[in-house]
């Protein structure tokens, strides 16, 4: 299999750039996936390689709308930050298209085409759910010891060369709270459990499963959980119900003692008031991986505060990111040309979950 990079050199054979390659004439394909994505993205050098499929690769409507072989697609795959308009002309445009793929977990970006295109019991929406799990939960265990083990103080006092025999604190029967606790939430709080802590949920619907957690709050009783939490874990996704689902009432409601957490989306935290919790020192501490608006303005006030561990939204962009987006996407596929269920299907696409 041939890797090659976008530009200048060639496509993978049995990949296609929109009116821009001809495949050898001794291919012959019975299956087209299109593929909305911009053309540097990396992700396309780990396409998969199918006897019998092509790969489209596109990100003008206008171009994919017009290209014959769209007429017959029934697959879609949509990488951010891909072209969403692009997205809905090929669909428009297909005969009988019945699944689109996206490449992330969040789908915040394909809620406003999924709630105007995709038919309910007839097409469906998967996502990556699990693929960048295992990597958000250690970086999770990983902010949780940053703080607990004032990381922060160590290196200062390496460098200003103090012997500085501090009782050194453990997790081990600290209280982590979930805010929301879906996959990515379940495999840390895993985790969790193996440090001996205590693990709280906080979440929509309470009748489902909630493996590894001691206790289940509903929403209305968000406050009652978090005033028990050492550790505030948030991984919400991007919907209207949870803008600024964090704010000003909810940190005064943490112990002065814990750390927030931010995994999910940047939305789901109100950055004025964790600014003034933070400056305030109402709580101890934030590690947050995502924000409102990426990349964190320069202007910003949250990186003043030396009780902040920032990440820039890659926690989970790995080394084998890209290849383990692929599997999970891979998995689908397999169930689909099998006529089987889906393996990630989204229950409530317009909704962005």
């Amino acid at each position: 299999l041939t890797r090659a990079s976008f530009g200048q050199s060639l496509l993978p054979k049995r990949l296609s750039r929109l009116a821009s390659l001809k495949l050898p004439h001794h291919h012959h394909f019975s299956t087209t996936v299109a593929i909305i994505a911009e053309e540097s993205n990396p992700a396309l050098k780990f396409i998969p390689d199918y006897e019998g499929v092509e790969f489209l690769v596109g990100n003008d409507a206008k171009t994919l709308a017009s290209d014959p072989r769209t007429l017959d697609t029934e697959a879609f795959i949509y990488i951010v930050p891909g072209s969403v308009e692009a997205l809905s002309a090929a669909w428009a445009t297909a005969k009988k298209p019945k699944w689109v793929h996206s490449f992330y977990t969040g789908i915040d970006a394909l809620s406003g085409f999924a709630g105007e295109s995709l038919k309910e019991g007839e097409q469906t929406l998967t996502n990556a759910k699990g693929a960048y799990s295992p990597s958000l939960a250690e970086w999770v265990i990983t902010s949780c010891l940053y703080f607990n083990k004032q990381i922060q103080r160590c290196q200062i006092n390496r460098e200003q060369k103090v012997w500085d025999k501090f009782v050194m604190n453990t997790l081990y029967g600290k209280t982590i709270g979930f805010v929301g606790f879906g996959h990515i939430a379940q495999t840390s709080a895993k985790l969790a459990k193996a440090f001996g802590m205590r693990v709280l949920a906080l979440r929509k619907n309470n009748d489902k499963e909630a493996p590894y957690a001691d206790v289940v709050f509903p929403l209305d009783s968000s406050l009652s959980m978090l005033s028990e939490c050492e550790f505030v874990v948030c991984s919400l996704p991007n919907t209207p119900s949870t803008m600024n689902f964090l704010g000003e009432e909810e940190f005064n409601a943490m112990p002065s003692t814990s750390v927030l957490i931010s995994i999910g989306r940047g939305t789901a935290i109100d950055e004025v008031a964790l600014d003034q919790a933070l400056e305030k020192k109402s709580i101890a501490g934030a590690a947050l991986d995502v924000f409102r608006e990426e990349p964190l303005d320069v202007l910003s006030p949250l990186w003043r505060h030396e009780n902040l561990l920032l990440t820039a939204h890659n926690a989970d962009f790995t080394d084998d990111y890209c290849m383990r987006g692929w599997d999970v996407w891979k998995a689908n596929w397999e169930a689909y040309r099998a006529g089987k269920a889906f393996v990630t299907a989204v229950k409530t696409p317009s909704e962005g979950y």
